[in-house]
């Protein structure tokens, strides 16, 4: 799997450095997850998390598109990315939409759905390599779409580490 033509293998320092030479810039890296700051896909100002697995190798990368205000933003933002990325991939493999309240009709609704885990906005692409998963989802009330990459041969490893210690 690819991240911005940058294969997703080897270290979290080294994936790193090759983020910052595509412009990324570092915001620092804790327990694992390094945080830069760049343009994505025409979004300014997106967070990227580079996550590596227990072993310190590179396994995850998620995009964090800016926070939104209204859930017309939101949605409109989630729905042009699963429609590239359905024109990309193919249909998603699994996709969910909806909310636990059937009556959120209005913007201030959905967005207090969304902010209180009662939406399920999700679906995720297999590729050759991977999967990639778009979500609408929340930090506290900062809600936003989240774009995850993840590379099939380092979650593979990951799953094997996690058998052996069961």
């Amino acid at each position: 799997m690819k991240f911005k033509g940058i294969p997703m293998e080897g270290t979290l320092l080294s994936f790193t450095l090759k983020l910052k030479a595509k412009g990324y810039v570092p915001l620092g890296t804790e327990d694992g997850v390094s945080v830069l700051k760049g343009e994505f896909a025409g979004y300014k100002n997106c967070h990227i998390y580079a996550v590596a697995d227990k072993s310190g190798m590179i396994c995850r990368v998620c995009v964090e598109f800016p926070k939104m205000d209204k859930w017309a933003d939101l949605e409109s933002c989630y729905s042009s990315y699963k429609d590239m990325l359905t024109e990309k991939y193919g249909e998603p493999k699994v996709c969910v939409e909806e909310f636990q309240n059937k009556y959120a009709d209005d913007d201030n609704s959905r967005m207090y759905e969304v902010q209180f885990d009662r939406c399920k906005y999700h679906c995720t692409f297999a590729c050759k390599n991977g999967d990639i998963t778009l979500e609408i989802t929340h930090q506290k009330f900062d809600c936003f779409v989240q774009l995850s990459y993840y590379d099939k041969a380092n979650q593979d490893k990951l799953r094997q580490n996690i058998m052996e210690d069961l």
